[in-house]
């Protein structure tokens, strides 16, 4: 009985994130379609979290590993690329927390940019007391595009839930990262935060 519910679950996880349960996934493929990224779904019976690669699409060579995604049916993983494929920008996110990396394509291998340690988080407007006694639900930032000026457009989300009158709080803000002629990283446009209440 537990077998079966397990598995039963375990097809539902693989199809609502939109992976193949017997195999690996090829997605977000480069715009000269040399390169994308594949999502390897765990083997067996054990839950274990799906492991992410950046491929050569002809050889099936790996160029980046990834690492793992968040075993969630919340997950959110994305890549974007730059119009000229030399730039992409790498997302994963559970429920409560995310990552992201930024790669640039030196003619032989990507290399990893590092991103400013602070990035922007959004400034959640709460209603008359409703900020004072909230936990933390979680949030992260993730790729939205590469703008034509060469910036990449990223979203920073978080969500708090007010124990003064029991509803979330979301808050989204986007901004912009501006790369120098060393590929060095820096926050340039910061937009205003949006906040929805759900009850």
């Amino acid at each position: 009985m537990h077998r079966a519910l397990f598995t039963f679950l375990a097809v539902c996880w693989a199809a609502s994130v939109g992976w193949a349960a017997d195999g690996p996934t090829i997605k977000f493929p480069s715009p000269d379609g040399r390169f994308a990224l594949r999502i390897t779904p765990p083997s067996g019976n054990e839950p274990a979290n799906p492991k992410v690669e950046l491929i050569e699409k002809g050889s099936g060579k790996m160029m980046v590993d990834l690492g793992e995604a968040y075993p969630s049916h919340l997950v959110d993983t994305v890549l974007v690329w730059s119009a000229n494929s030399k730039w992409m920008a790498y997302g994963t996110r559970g429920d409560k927390q995310g990552e992201a990396s930024v790669y640039f394509w030196n003619g032989a291998a990507f290399e990893e940019v590092t991103l400013p340690e602070e990035l922007p988080n959004p400034h959640i407007q709460f209603g008359k007391g409703a900020g004072e006694n909230v936990k933390n639900y979680g949030g992260a930032v993730k790729p939205v595009r590469w703008l034509k000026s060469g910036e990449l457009e990223m979203s920073s989300d978080l969500m708090m839930l007010s124990r003064v009158n029991s509803k979330s709080y979301t808050g989204v803000v986007t901004f912009t990262l501006a790369f120098d002629k060393q590929h060095h990283a820096s926050v340039h446009k910061v937009g205003k935060t949006k906040t929805t209440v759900d009850e």
